[in-house]
């Protein structure tokens, strides 16, 4: 389902993009600040993209995922609004899902995180997605955010372990 062990040449290329432009935006070994994105009109693939706030609990774990920032082609293959809302206020997003195990994954950990997941939304032509979680820091030094660029898959997909 997902991996932290994971090359450039295993990424779709958008994802390769979107992959090289975070890592070229960090700066001294740390993660790039989502300022630095300049959203919407973020360079490469701004089609691909989300970004999520990480809400945590005083303790710093994850508790929920908030929408901040969805792109029309991933809009247009989503059945429901997500922009504002949280991941657990959609059914089969919440914890336990594959997708809230992917960025509670990213969040805890704060390295980018490579996902193969089913694709579950209203377009029959799609089968899977190629999903790629970036952390990004907020205005201090910890990562608050995480970059999501996806791809949409006609085959299953599946991550293959080198």
């Amino acid at each position: 389902m997902f991996t932290f062990d994971f090359s450039a040449g295993e990424l779709q290329p958008e994802l390769k993009q979107v992959f090289f432009h975070w890592r070229n935006a960090a700066e001294d070994g740390n993660f790039p600040r989502l300022t630095q994105f300049e959203l919407p009109n973020a360079r490469p693939a701004p089609n691909i993209l989300s970004v999520f706030e990480i809400e945590r609990t005083q303790s710093g774990e994850p508790a929920d995922f908030k929408a901040l920032y969805i792109r029309n082609k991933i809009i247009n293959t989503l059945s429901r609004k997500y922009v504002g809302t949280r991941l657990s206020e959609h059914p089969g997003f919440g914890p336990g899902s594959m997708i809230w195990s992917c960025f509670h994954e990213v969040a805890s950990s704060s390295r980018p995180l490579l996902a193969a997941l089913p694709y579950v939304g209203p377009l029959p032509e799609y089968r899977s997605t190629s999903e790629l979680y970036m952390p990004l820091l907020g205005e201090g030094v910890s990562v608050d955010y995480v970059f999501v660029g996806v791809v949409l898959l006609e085959q299953e997909y599946s991550h293959k372990a080198p």
